[in-house]
């Protein structure tokens, strides 16, 4: 997978985690260690959750 494919995959990965998170499927706190998890494993280049 090309570099630029994983970032638009975690930005997506990312909307669906916010969504979750307002929804309360989620929350916040696993959000982030999900968020963070995926991009350490996928090589994502750039950091979107704050």
């Amino acid at each position: 997978m090309t570099v630029q494919n994983v970032n638009i995959d975690y930005c997506g990965i990312i909307t669906l985690l916010k969504n979750l998170v307002q929804i309360g499927k989620c929350t916040e706190k696993e959000a982030q260690k999900i968020a963070s998890y995926l991009s350490v494993q996928d090589g994502v280049e750039i950091i979107l959750f704050p």
